[in-house]
């Protein structure tokens, strides 16, 4: 398959149109060859459309991570259709592309719980794309009625459409016989044949996305979901129920470490910030000390090598790499010199206990208290990143009392202080501690919740970015430059990633379509409108609070 066949007109249907004549078709595939792609193209195991994927652009947007290198120029907000791609690109060829003609072929042949697998597999990617892009091409595709062009599905027509393959899935898994769960097992990457734990995965999805819709609760009503519903049914039977991180370990290269050893990727100073100053056990399971000296503008070393956890702010105005931000901190190597073996993350159980938690403060669903959800959400990622990370950090256990110690925590995020140029250096901008407070507002009790929420979810860009974007939390850093031309207002930051450029030319009537149904979703309070980083999508709700 190649990137330029994505969208093209004058095709019989999608499958030609995304498969290329000189390569295997997949269908042609071993079937666990044909499940296993679109499985692992959720975290991509390549180098090139790793970067491509979120490493051009929502890992930067989401606070986790920054490049050190200024010719990126999505790093200062100016938009670069050249590198808007990827996540768009990454979903088509690797994982619609092939979800939809498995369920299709999986249902015809009446394996409805190898389809309600891949119905999952297909929902998690249409949701990382139109939370990154908003409207994208879904139904016609689904349909096949039109070989000229592909239609866009509003942002509301695809989550209405997702969550009923969640419904769907979780009724066929369910009912899945022995004969069934054995194929499964040939090619089950996630969850290694356990139909149970596929369940808890489109439960927390459900739930995930319900509270994504908050903002939109009305709308979303009077299109037939009703979210509290959604959520109430969903939160039975979550990943909290078995503490299980979705990770895939089959010795695939975990890409982000040549992101680092590239010179093109570094640690975001809002993430560096908020672990410092609040003593996070987890900070040395995420990133390394400073890789080198670090010298200021007059050449004077002001932090010598392996002393300080060091962020970029983003959208700082860098020179080209190399430069000094490049020996800021670095990604943990292991004892082999890289962590390239690293499984790669699909979910965080953590994840769904803060989405109970929110789930409890704002529709009073479960018994369960907030502070017990926030406190065991928090535990959970403590005990879980340790297994998942120790081994490449070097870390078999937490000091002592540490755990405990940060969630009694009193201390919050430090002022950023850049030790090169000092101009980029700002207060910090997040007031609260981790110690829940049963006395504060619930506005504030729900970004505790969303704060510990996102350093939890690391690395997953996507979601963290699109909690930020949904509830204003974890506070960032505001730009020091932006190159935008006024596409992406300063204060807010960037809300959307814009379309590439390949699908311009391959599905220009398609994509026309589209920013009309993202226009009509768009709350922009700036004037903001149109294919651009500062548009709203429909569940970012400009017009209604937290």
């Amino acid at each position: 398959m190649t990137v330029g066949s994505i969208f093209s007109s004058c095709t019989d249907d999608f499958e030609k149109l995304n498969t290329s004549n000189i390569q295997v078709n997949p269908a042609d595939l071993p079937f666990a060859a044909q499940c296993t792609e679109p499985m692992t193209y959720c975290y991509p195991p390549q180098q090139n459309m790793f970067q491509f994927w979120t490493n051009l652009t929502i890992d930067l947007y989401g606070g986790y991570f920054m490049t050190p290198n200024g010719n990126f120029t999505n790093g200062d907000m100016g938009e670069n259709r050249g590198h808007s791609g990827g996540m768009y690109e990454n979903y088509y060829l690797h994982i619609f592309n092939n979800t939809r003609r498995i369920i299709a072929q999986c249902d015809a042949s009446g394996e409805r719980g190898l389809s309600g697998v891949m119905r999952i597999v297909q929902a998690y990617g249409t949701l990382m794309t139109t939370d990154a892009y908003g409207p994208i091409p879904y139904s016609s595709i689904l349909s096949g009625e039109n070989e000229v062009y592909f239609e866009f599905d509003s942002q509301k027509d695809l989550y209405k459409a997702m969550l009923e393959d969640l419904s769907t899935a979780i009724t066929d898994i369910s009912a899945m016989g022995a004969d069934e769960i054995a194929k499964l097992k040939s090619f089950d990457c996630w969850c290694n044949g356990d139909k149970d734990l596929w369940v808890k995965i489109a439960n927390t999805m459900k739930l995930r996305m319900a509270l994504r819709l908050s903002k939109r609760e009305t709308e979303a009503s009077n299109a037939g979901m009703n979210l509290k519903a959604i959520a109430t049914e969903a939160a039975q039977n979550t990943l909290a129920t078995v503490n299980k991180d979705i990770l895939i370990d089959k010795s695939l290269e975990n890409e982000m470490w040549l992101m680092f050893n590239w010179g093109d990727c570094g640690f975001n100073a809002n993430l560096v910030t908020i672990m410092s100053g609040t003593k996070d056990p987890r900070q040395p399971l995420y990133m390394t000390l400073n890789t080198g000296d670090i010298k200021n503008e007059a050449g004077t070393t002001t932090v010598a090598a392996n002393s300080q956890y060091l962020g970029i702010r983003f959208a700082s105005g860098l020179p080209a790499k190399p430069n000094s931000w490049g020996s800021f901190s670095g990604w943990i190597q292991g004892n082999n010199g890289s962590s390239y073996s690293m499984p790669l993350p699909i979910m965080k159980a953590a994840e769904a206990y803060f989405l109970l938690a929110e789930a409890k403060l704002r529709w009073d669903i479960g018994s369960e208290s907030v502070k017990n959800l926030y406190e065991n959400g928090i535990r959970v990622s403590m005990t879980n990143e340790l297994a998942y990370r120790g081994a490449y950090a070097g870390i078999k256990e937490y000091p002592e009392g540490a755990v405990d110690a940060y969630i009694n925590g009193t201390s919050t995020q430090i002022d950023y202080t850049d030790p090169i140029k000092a101009e980029l250096s700002t207060p910090a901008v997040n007031k609260l501690s981790v110690k829940w407070d049963e006395s504060a507002s619930n506005e504030e009790k729900l970004e505790r919740i969303i704060t510990q929420k996102w350093l939890a979810l690391f690395p997953l860009s996507t979601e963290g970015w699109a909690e930020q974007r949904r509830t204003g939390y974890p506070r960032f850093f505001p730009a020091f430059v932006n190159e935008s031309n006024g596409a992406v207002n300063t204060e807010e930051g960037v809300r959307r990633v814009i379309y590439s450029s390949q699908a311009y030319d391959a599905n220009a009537k398609g994509v026309e379509g589209g920013i009309k149904l993202l226009d009509q979703e768009n709350s922009s309070k700036f004037g903001i409108s149109g294919d651009k980083g500062g548009t709203h999508l429909w569940w970012d709700n400009a017009d209604k609070g937290k």
